[in-house]
């Protein structure tokens, strides 16, 4: 009798890794509550498109130096365009009810967002963005004032400077969102699976990648005002 013949991986398969990929959630009847592995994946999807926003940080801060702004841009854009999808993406958990979700929290033991080595990644590489930022204005002499008053002279540092203020308000909103949602699942009353409670992580949802930015707005306003 012959035997069959062995699936051999395509090409696709082979380069995607399509195999170990879709072997990294648990295996169904192992799972501790049916909405455990839509949990999984959500979050495996966070590190996958923040090894890919870290990566393209990492890039934009190379061709800062080098002036590469139009380069620069369009990769922060691809960036902004990502937070974007991860809104919708952590949305998908909206759809579990909070008993579902306890109905596999114990499993998740002291695990954390916080402890997401993604998240930290962007955490350290967002802020210097400023920093090369900065860099590049004083090599044109250039105030940020100037920047937007006088767009049409600079129009690149101006798109350049608004795409790093989309790209705070959209991580801000991430962080909201997240908070919202850790409401939504076990109340705003109650400790956090990494021992945080709601209200200390509350406070960090004011905080911002680009203050210069925000601020920069009400110097705006004064000055328009100044001219009227």
């Amino acid at each position: 009798m012959a035997s069959k013949p062995l699936h051999r991986a395509s090409t696709y398969e082979r380069y995607l890794c399509t195999d170990e990929l879709l072997s990294l959630q648990k295996a169904e009847p192992d799972l501790a509550h049916h909405d455990e592995l839509q949990f999984q994946v959500v979050h495996q999807v966070f590190e996958l498109w923040w090894k890919e926003n870290a990566f393209e940080l990492r890039t934009i801060r190379q061709l800062l130096p080098q002036g590469k702004l139009h380069y620069a841009l369009r990769l922060m854009r691809r960036v902004i365009q990502t937070q974007h999808l991860m809104l919708e993406n952590l949305r998908m958990l909206e759809n579990m009810s909070p008993w579902d979700f306890h109905g596999f929290r114990k499993v998740l033991e002291d695990g954390a967002g916080t402890d997401s080595p993604g998240f930290h990644a962007l955490m350290h590489l967002s802020p210097l963005l400023w920093d090369d930022f900065k860099a590049v204005l004083n090599r044109e002499d250039v105030t940020l004032i100037q920047v937007y008053t006088e767009a049409q002279q600079y129009p690149l540092l101006r798109d350049f400077a608004e795409a790093l203020l989309d790209y705070d308000e959209i991580f801000q909103l991430f962080r909201v969102q997240h908070f919202k949602l850790a409401q939504r699942m076990i109340g705003p009353g109650s400790i956090g699976t990494g021992g945080t409670s709601m209200r200390i992580l509350k406070r960090t949802l004011s905080d911002a990648f680009y203050p210069e930015l925000w601020q920069v707005r009400d110097q705006l306003t004064a000055l328009a005002q100044q001219q009227e």
